[in-house]
């Protein structure tokens, strides 16, 4: 049979869904209105905005570690980011995954990057918002394509 003996192929999905049990830990910056678990959640309508000055970042964590090959974020007003990750239990060390890359001023304000790289087993990512074309940048969602 074909296939026979091989093992299962990995379906790809967003892993960085707080529906599948992923959280937003930490940020840099904080606004109630506007918590960095947005990120997370899946709405288009929800975001979370850095409060001026630059780098700004957010950590993800997984409920266990996670194969990811693309990262794809909708953002607004963000110039530079970078992302990076770990494959610890505790986030204490973390490796480049890909960056600095240069995000394009979106002429409808809504920025959609999406990154493909090596696939990548990790616990946590950070964030990294390092510039941008405005005092404040959003994040409105980060969706990290891989499996379990």
């Amino acid at each position: 049979n074909i296939g026979e003996g091989l093992p299962p192929a990995i379906v790809m999905s967003n892993v960085a869904a707080a529906a599948v049990g992923a959280k937003a830990i930490a940020a840099t910056s904080s606004d109630p209105r506007f918590p960095v678990s947005n990120v997370l959640d899946g709405e288009a309508k929800t975001c979370w905005i850095t409060t001026g000055l630059f780098p700004q970042e957010f950590l993800i964590a997984f409920p266990d570690t996670v194969s990811i090959a693309r990262i794809r974020t909708q953002t607004r007003n963000v110039k530079s980011m970078a992302v990076e990750y770990c494959d610890q239990r505790q986030p204490t060390s973390f490796n480049k995954l890909y960056g600095p890359v240069e995000v394009e001023d979106a002429s409808t304000g809504l920025q959609i990057e999406s990154q493909q790289f090596r696939e990548t087993k990790c616990r946590y990512l950070k964030i990294k918002i390092l510039s941008g074309y405005s005092d404040f940048a959003v994040v409105y969602t980060i969706e990290a394509e891989g499996g379990i």
